[in-house]
């Protein structure tokens, strides 16, 4: 037996470096919405996997042996939170990032990003039709448009449709599928003046409901404006890039879009919301169906199938038969080659399911959960693309960050692994995940809270979720709008009328939650998994773990701050400078209840004062932005059924409830308040979310975003910087030392850089380097210790190989299972280019083997870092 050993001298970390980790703080994120998060190179040998906690594009091996059991071969960077990935060539791969709003260009041969391109906010998929590359941008309601050989953006198209996310090409190339994620289910919500009295309390103890609004149907004779329902876009890829034709009908939250061999219809996984229904008790288990949608080309909608046809909703909860099949929000579709079956990922349920195309009718469910696991052990199938050759079915798990393999021929996986070897966040905050998304803790396993809260946020709709039954309940407030701390009792009635669905994002320092403010800590909802889930409260420590990872979510930064973020000097007609002055006036009183920076002081305040007729605490401010597209005027086009208010109903910035306090007199005291509003800080920097790839011919003209990102780096609490990328072949990193204001090398015992020294190192060529922001406290994992083990990625010692002759013939290769990260690689002879091993790697006790039968009888096994 052989033992091989490379060691790496170097030198202990200096107490600078150490420093700059942020020691015992969870990982701050985003929870992006992932559409495309897996895909094949053309040549399909090679699967390609978006870990997007660690923002990273996963390559592995799935040639000949190793399409069973995918070895992974490398670890690239990516920009924050990758959601997409398509593969344009078998070295060029595509990469969305959503938190960065850019797509990152990799190149698999140089193992690193050659190009960044930026795009609009929020970008979500990417597909290639026509020779371009359409990108959708949620937030900012586009379609980019790009060149695929030069990168260049040849266009953009504007949407009607509210946030469009998942992309598909149409059967003949001539047109791109865009559908969106919020266009809502043709509700909306008519003021209290409007909607009648409400029904008697069931509970004779309580006194009558007060009156509220009440959500109804767009096409109610009461309602006096349209609402738009602008699901499916179809773009001409021909000539100048425009909207050919809008399809509705098609479901209120539309997650992934499929076209079928043959046929050329479009599929389109979907779920519907069911909140025109009043009252909790009567959406308790049964508040969302799960469908598949089918589109004939130029038709429209033929067909819906429900992929929870066989439950029936009526009966006693818990049903353990229905929690034993259902599928819960359908997020990816894979058709099987004749187009006859089609594949569909049940995020919420942990299955897969295979549906027959000619009826809909699900005819095979596949478990991704092993027997005993519960919400701690959530997968969370989110992707799939099956094998060229072969009948496997890959599947990339957002929630445990993992890859299953499954047979499709005998319907079991057959296989798992992690998506990537390093995680960042602390094992309670990735089990606490779970409970927020798993649909089998209801009571029929149909929905979870993330059904409304999509991917931990809104789904743009309202609910009315009052209890006639219920009970009154008193929570503490202030009258501090009229300057009075005296602590006062604010008594709520349990008929609370309709309330828009809040984002889970950003709620640090939040408490007391809800629109009411009455749940003191985020463990007090627990009881929503009784009362509207149908299911059990859960335990203490799982309520706890839920709760830890709910505090990790951050807002995306708001785009209509300048980069570095500073208000413009004007937006929407309006000057948000001299709108900050206006709000923060103590006259106006607007920053006394919307105090900054969150624009909430937490309180619930008089409700007279805001037009209410109930308690309600003062709302942040920091997501005014994104909801804005409420138009109730009579004869308007709306684009959402709700607005800005806590029932829907607002939506006349800044004055979304009536307010007898202020002093705001002209159009442009209103016009400038209304932009400050609108440009909110979100409490996350742009420039932590930002990135720009250089080589040497660029570098002068990137001047001025590298002061800017060095700048906001300088800036305590704002961001971090890092920098990765290819030198003469070399992959490196580096990280911004805002205490040198020099750059440290990812090797102990190399000297820092200035900007011109590290720019200076690209000579031309292949050279490049990304420059990238990220959120405080992050930088240093991104630029030089990834797995945060205090050791510079580069000085970290190769762990020992053990080589020695296989009892059953061939070399046994093993190494210690603590090295994560490492892949074995094999080389013929001198000089020949190495290569992966794709054989099984069996994971034992203490160490990983694998056994090689040498061609020739001979070679040489290496270690090689994944990343």
């Amino acid at each position: 037996m052989m033992k091989m050993r490379n060691h790496v001298i170097w030198g202990l970390l200096t107490t600078v470096v150490a420093a700059l980790r942020v020691a015992g703080q969870e990982t701050a994120h985003f929870e992006a919405r992932q559409v495309r998060p897996v895909a094949l190179t053309p040549d399909g040998t090679r699967l390609l996997v978006l870990h997007g906690a660690d923002a990273k594009l996963s390559v592995f091996d799935v040639a000949g042996e190793a399409a069973g059991r995918p070895v992974l071969t490398a670890e690239l960077q990516t920009g924050l939170e990758p959601v997409s990935v398509m593969a344009r060539t078998d070295d060029e791969v595509w990469v969305v990032n959503e938190a960065s709003d850019s797509v990152s260009v990799i190149s698999l041969k140089r193992m690193t990003t050659v190009a960044t391109l930026v795009c609009g906010d929020e970008p979500g998929d990417v597909v290639l039709a026509g020779g371009r590359a359409w990108v959708s941008c949620g937030r900012s309601n586009e379609v980019w448009v790009y060149d695929a050989e030069s990168r260049v953006v040849v266009g953009r198209v504007a949407l009607p449709g509210l946030y469009p996310r998942a992309l598909a090409v149409k059967a003949d190339g001539s047109g791109v599928y865009v559908a969106s994620l919020l266009s809502g289910n043709g509700t909306t919500v008519l003021p209290a003046a409007q909607a009648g009295l409400p029904p008697l309390p069931t509970n004779g103890s309580l006194p009558a409901a007060p009156a509220t609004a009440r959500i109804v149907r767009a096409d109610d004779a009461r309602v006096t404006w349209t609402v738009a329902d602008d699901d499916v876009m179809e773009i001409g890829v021909a000539g100048t890039p425009a909207v050919v034709r809008r399809h509705a009908g098609v479901g209120t939250h539309l997650f992934a879009m499929a076209v079928q061999p043959g046929s050329g219809r479009l599929w389109v996984a979907n779920t519907e919301a069911l909140n025109e229904k009043r009252f909790e008790p009567e959406l308790r288990g049964h508040f969302a169906d799960h469908r598949l949608t089918v589109l004939e080309p130029g038709a429209g909608v033929v067909a819906v199938h429900d992929l929870n046809a066989g439950i029936g909703y009526s009966g006693v909860l818990p049903d353990e038969a229905a929690r034993a099949v259902a599928l819960a929000e359908p997020h990816a579709l894979v058709f099987e080659g004749d187009g006859a079956h089609v594949w569909v990922a049940a995020f919420g349920s942990d299955r897969v399911a295979r549906v027959r195309a000619a009826d809909g009718v699900v005819v095979g469910r596949v478990d991704l959960r092993a027997a005993g696991e519960g919400s701690r052990a959530m997968r969370g199938p989110r992707g799939m693309v099956g094998h060229p050759e072969r009948p496997l079915l890959y599947v990339v798990n957002k929630v445990s960050d993992s890859v299953s393999v499954v047979d499709m021929g005998s319907g079991a996986v057959v296989h798992e692994q992690r998506s990537g070897t390093h995680h960042p966040w602390s094992a309670v905050v990735r089990e606490g995940r779970g409970f927020l998304f798993d649909a089998r803790l209801s009571g029929n396993g149909t929905v979870s809270c993330g059904t409304c809260h999509l991917d931990a946020d809104t789904d743009g709709l309202a609910w009315d979720l009052g209890d006639p039954g219920g009970v009154m309940l008193t929570v503490p407030g202030a009258n501090l709008s009229v300057h009075d701390a005296t602590p006062r009792a604010r008594v709520m009635h349990p008929m609370k009328g309709p309330m828009v669905t809040q984002t889970l994002r950003g709620m640090q320092n939040g408490a007391p939650f809800h629109w009411r403010g009455d749940r003191p800590t985020l463990q007090s909802f627990n009881p929503t998994f009784r009362e509207l889930l149908g299911g059990s409260e859960l335990a203490g420590a799982d309520m706890d773990a839920l709760a830890a990872y709910l505090l990790t979510l951050r807002h995306h930064p708001n785009p209509n701050r300048k980069p570095d973020r500073t208000l413009p000097a004007s937006f929407n007609g309006g000057n948000p400078v001299r709108g900050r002055d206006l709000y923060n006036l103590h006259t106006n009183h607007c920053a006394v209840c919307h105090t900054l920076p969150a624009g909430t002081d937490n309180n619930i305040d008089l409700p007279q004062e805001v037009g209410s007729v109930q308690p309600l605490k003062n709302p942040p401010l920091r997501t005014t932005y994104q909801r804005v597209h409420f138009n109730p005027r009579a004869g308007a086009v709306s684009r959402s059924g709700y607005g800005l208010g806590h029932d829907g109903t607002g939506f006349v910035l800044p004055t979304v409830h009536p307010y007898v306090l202020d002093e705001l007199t002209t159009p442009a005291d209103f016009a400038d308040v209304a932009a400050f509003v609108m440009c909110f800080d979100s409490g996350t920097a742009p420039a932590a979310c930002r990135q720009v790839t250089v080589t040497a011919a660029s570098a002068a003209g990137a001047a001025g975003e590298l002061s800017l990102l060095e700048g906001q780096a300088r800036v305590a609490n704002t961001s971090d910087l890092a920098v990765h990328g290819s030198i003469g072949g070399v992959l490196l990193r580096y990280f911004y030392d805002r205490a040198v204001q020099r750059y440290r090398p990812d090797a102990a015992g190399m000297a820092t850089l200035s900007r011109a020294e590290l720019l200076g190192l690209l000579s031309g060529g292949d050279d490049v380097l990304t420059f990238m922001g990220t959120l405080p406290g992050q930088g240093l994992r991104a630029g030089g210790d990834r797995d945060a083990d205090g050791v510079p990625d580069r000085s970290e010692m190769v762990p020992e190989v053990l080589v020695r002759e296989a009892s059953g013939g061939g070399v046994e290769v093993s190494w210690s299972r603590e090295a994560a990260g490492w892949v074995p690689q094999w080389a013929a002879g001198p000089g020949v280019e190495w290569a992966p091993l794709r054989l099984p790697v069996t994971v034992e006790a203490q160490m990983n083997r694998v056994v090689v039968d040498p061609p020739a009888g001979r070679g040489f096994v290496r270690l090689r870092r994944t990343w």
